[in-house]
């Protein structure tokens, strides 16, 4: 067991004295997680300014006019004399919609005919268009409404029994596990998953690309196996104070509700670490300098975070794509990190998850014993080729064909 120790201890050392690798799981990680939240502080958009075109200027138009500034989703902006003047409006001005109530509207309705109101909402900004369209419809679902409610009143229905005619159904609609709606309950947990995978893969790799450039001593003296449990148990160890990071400091300053059992979180991250240390000694392998390791992991976060199935849907995706993104740790970490967090699941309920997170880091052990089995032979051979160099002599291995490696 002195190896294995002394390989955790090394590891913690050479983190420490690495200031990229320090920077990366202090500073990347601690800074993002607490700064990526800030532009979803506001999570839902209201008063979305939408332009006005009354054609009928009828008390009726004025009224819809009037009911729509108030609700909350939009607000009226300066009123255009036609559609192609509002069309301008919106975009010169960054206007989110536009409100057509055509020439005849009133008399429509006072005669009993269907009227119709255009609305034009700007599409390429999703959280606008939502806003603009639930908005407008809610203002004139409350005219109809309260236009058929006096109808009916008037042909001797009564007021009441008109309410009960006019709402046969009444629905009430709650959202569930995002009261507000907002976009930062759901998509920042499944983010900071993706950061303490991300960070730690880079962390890991400019560990390996120091080691490649003698910058950070080889281990002497310990197995294979002993080397790789012990960078593994070192890397895990640091990352598990991360999620009690974001349940506790993450989650209060910024609010965010978490209903799960957070023990029953920190049991199901644990092979989810594991699995994502284990891709990180493998990847540390691959490059030879840390300036390699940084742009190639950094580049790769754009396309996981498309296939980790909460940006895009990943029911949505090929095939192909979904076994893809289901051999990275991170997309069945977020899936049962929120579920379990956000929805308050059990560890039983997720166990397909958690069991798959305990698959990958065995399939992940494999590659890794490789690298580092790779990194401790040419640390080997180094001296014999500098000694052979300085004397002319071709380098001697000291290695016995077939002979068993150390034990932990």
């Amino acid at each position: 067991m002195r190896p294995l120790a002394a390989v955790i201890r090394d590891e913690y050392l050479a983190v420490l004295r690495n200031p990229g690798t320090l920077l990366i799981f202090l500073g990347g990680l601690l800074v993002y997680s607490m700064v990526y939240p800030l532009p979803y502080t506001n999570q839902v958009i209201r008063e979305v300014p939408v332009v006005p075109v009354d054609l009928d200027h009828s008390a009726l138009s004025r009224r819809l006019l009037r009911w729509a500034d108030a609700t909350e989703e939009v607000r009226l902006a300066a009123p255009a004399a036609d559609p192609a003047g509002a069309r301008d409006r919106v975009l010169l001005e960054g206007a989110g919609g536009v409100l057509v109530i055509p020439e005849g509207f009133e008399r429509a309705v006072l005669r009993g005919e269907q009227a119709t109101v255009s609305v034009y909402a700007d599409a390429t900004w999703f959280l606008a268009y939502r806003q603009v369209v639930s908005g407008l419809y809610k203002a004139a679902a409350t005219l109809s409404a309260g236009v058929e409610i006096r109808r009916l009143t008037a042909a001797d229905f009564g007021e009441r029994h008109a309410l009960k005619a006019r709402e046969t159904l009444r629905v009430e609609a709650r959202p569930l596990f995002n009261p507000s709606g907002g976009y930062a309950y759901y998509v920042v947990p499944a983010v900071l998953v993706l950061v303490m995978q991300q960070t730690l893969l880079i962390g890991v790799a400019v560990m390996g690309g120091a080691r490649r450039e003698g910058h950070v001593a080889p281990a002497a003296g310990a197995s294979a196996l002993a080397v790789l449990v012990g960078r593994a148990f070192a890397y895990v160890t640091w990352y598990s104070f991360y999620p009690l990071f974001y349940l506790t400091v993450v989650y209060g300053v910024y609010g965010f509700p978490s209903p799960g059992d957070p023990f029953e979180a920190m049991v199901f991250l644990m092979p989810f670490l594991i699995a994502a240390a284990m891709l990180g000694i493998t990847l540390a392998g691959l490059f030879r300098t840390p300036d390699d390791a940084i742009p190639a992991l950094l580049f790769m976060s754009v396309p996981v975070v498309f296939l980790m199935g909460f940006a895009w849907p990943l029911e949505t995706l090929p095939v192909g794509l979904r076994w893809l993104a289901m051999l990275l740790p991170a997309t069945p970490g977020a899936l049962g990190f929120v579920r379990i967090n956000q929805l308050g699941a059990s560890l039983t309920e997720v166990s397909g998850l958690w069991f798959l997170l305990w698959g990958l880091a065995a399939a992940y052990a494999v590659p890794a014993w490789f690298a580092v089995r790779g990194e401790l032979a040419r640390a080997a051979a180094t001296p014999d080729r500098e000694e052979a160099a300085e004397s002319g002599a071709p380098p001697q291995t000291h290695e016995t064909p077939g002979a068993p490696e150390s034990q932990i």
